[in-house]
């Protein structure tokens, strides 16, 4: 089952959550660009790595799909586990995010 998370039609840019493949994945006009691999540990999403294809470098698309999948935590007020490099790059620049890591579980994220 996938789930629609971001959706911007004027950039052409969509984030879903693959939810079987445990995967969100990053679209630009209609094309697979990036993706963001996890894992689910009760209630928690350990986010493990992002990466967006080098055609696509270079246009804020790593943030789009982060930012998505914080978003997407916070609406669900569910906590992320961080071993993805990127995402813990994302959340010291955007400090509002710190609340989605999981205090008990941070991953390599430290405040």
């Amino acid at each position: 089952m996938t789930e629609v998370l971001f959706r911007d039609s004027a950039k052409g840019v969509q984030v879903v959550d693959d939810q079987e493949d445990r995967q969100y994945l990053l679209y630009m006009n209609g094309a697979q660009a990036g993706t963001m691999a996890y894992r689910i540990v009760g209630r928690r999403r350990v986010l493990l790595h992002t990466e967006v294809d080098m055609i696509f470098r270079g246009r804020g698309l790593s943030r789009i799909l982060i930012q998505a999948v914080l978003d997407d935590l916070q609406r669900r007020q569910q906590k992320a586990t961080i071993y993805c490099p990127a995402v813990d790059r994302f959340i010291h620049q955007r400090v509002e995010y710190a609340a989605v890591v999981d205090a008990s579980h941070p991953g390599i994220w430290s405040a």
